[in-house]
Parts: C-alpha cells; sequence; structure tokens
C-alpha cells in the first residue's frame, strides 16, 4: 500500500514537469536569448547552455522556468531580472588593460612569491 502512494505521488510530479524532447539538444542547437521589456522594465533570459544558467543563477537572477528531457535532465531555463541594470553591453573590440613592462615584471614577481609561498607550507 505505501507503494502505491509513492507511485501516485512520482506520477504526481512527472505530470507537472514540463518536459522537452526525449532527444538531448546538439551544441549547434543550444541557444542563450536574453529579451528587455520596457513595459515591465526588467530583462528575460532563455538559455539551453548550463554555463549561462550557472552564471545567471550566481548574479541572483529569478528563475522562473524549466525544462526537462525525458530522462529528468535540465534542458533549458528560464530568468527575470527586475533591474534594469540587469545587463552592461560592453566594446567587443575593446582591448584590455595594456601592461608595462615594468607592470609585467612585478605581476610576475608577486605570482612567483604566492607559488613559492604555497609550496612551503
Amino acid at each position: 500500500m505505501a507503494n502505491n502512494k509513492i507511485e501516485d505521488y512520482v506520477n504526481s510530479l512527472q505530470e507537472d514537469i514540463d518536459f522537452v524532447s526525449a532527444n538531448k539538444l546538439t551544441q549547434f542547437e543550444r541557444e542563450f536569448y536574453l529579451n528587455y521589456s520596457e513595459y515591465d522594465k526588467c530583462w528575460y533570459a532563455e538559455s539551453t547552455i548550463p554555463k549561462y544558467w550557472r552564471l545567471l543563477e550566481k548574479r541572483n537572477w529569478e528563475c522562473t522556468g524549466v525544462q526537462y528531457y525525458r530522462d529528468g535532465t535540465v534542458c533549458s531555463k528560464t530568468f527575470k531580472s527586475n533591474s534594469t541594470k540587469g545587463v552592461t553591453i560592453t566594446d567587443p573590440t575593446r582591448k584590455g588593460r595594456e601592461l608595462t613592462d615594468e607592470q609585467r615584471q612585478a605581476a610576475r614577481e608577486r605570482l612567483m612569491a604566492y607559488h613559492n609561498k604555497s609550496k612551503e607550507e
């Protein structure tokens, strides 16, 4: 009798789960969408790429939906940011910081000192 209750519970959970597909997406099929609603004044993101799920979760975006494969693994997640500052658009052609030879040498020495210190401990 206890097994029937457990099976009924599991079946009811599976009815609530949004299954997408039995086949996993290939690298060419994975996508990341980012939309801004001027009416709501918030950003929406949808991704099938786990790297971006983790990034949005770390940045405290609210997860609004999860879709699963038939085997139970996550296929995609949707997120919402209630801030208009949820996204920063930068110049992709901008070069990083230019270091002088002296700055490079000082950084190299700091790194070597750090590694030597960690080896001693």
